[in-house]
């Protein structure tokens, strides 16, 4: 099973036709990118794996680099960088590398992640509008004009989060892979390393 999420999937979700024209498609485009884009803020990491380059690092001794963006993948390249006036280096590098959670090595996250990204760029309020044009749609929920009601959209599934049969997840779906903060208590102590003691999670 694939971890991306493509367009014609969220169609599906929706109720509009596969045939997508080139609008279509690109508002389904960005739904899609805004779902992710609410992940990568939840869980505090790319919630794919993404390629970053960081310029000006140097080498920790024991030839590693402190990098921003975890958790790293691979090292792509570490490139010497040169002053640009003398051409001599500067003991600097830039380094290219790819860094994120990766739906394809833990299959658990990809199913939680697609999951989420699918009812969210579905449920997204770009791709209803694009679903009440559909005909026959009856998409409409609760508009009242002078006593005239209309009640629409009733797909039989739970409240997002709610653990229903085909209710939608919400981003607490996925709490098991976000970043956690590690601290110790205040004042100065051993280090856990000598008393045995865990970190504070």
């Amino acid at each position: 099973m694939s971890a991306t999420v493509r367009p014609e999937q969220v169609a599906m979700r929706a109720g509009l036709p596969l045939e997508l024209d080139a609008d279509d498609r690109a508002v389904i485009e960005e739904a899609i990118e805004d779902a992710y884009g609410d992940v990568a803020a939840h869980l505090d990491y790319s919630p794919v794996p993404a390629t970053f380059t960081e310029r000006g690092l140097r080498p920790n001794p024991g030839g590693a680099w402190q990098l921003q963006h975890d958790p790293v993948i691979e090292v792509v390249s570490a490139t010497a960088e040169a002053d640009p006036v003398s051409g001599q280096p500067t003991g600097l590098f830039t380094v290219v590398y790819r860094a994120g959670l990766d739906p394809v090595a833990d299959p658990v996250y990809g199913r939680a992640l697609k999951r989420y990204v699918l009812a969210a760029a579905a449920a997204s309020p770009m791709v209803r509008r694009l679903a009440q044009r559909v005909p026959g749609a009856r998409l409409v929920a609760s508009v009242n004009v002078e006593g005239q009601g209309v009640t629409y959209e009733s797909s039989g599934a739970g409240a997002p989060g709610s653990g229903a049969a085909g209710a939608p997840p919400t981003l607490e779906s996925l709490d098991g892979w976000q970043r956690r903060a590690v601290s110790q208590r205040p004042g100065i102590g051993p280090h856990p390393m000598q008393t045995g003691a865990a970190w504070l999670l």
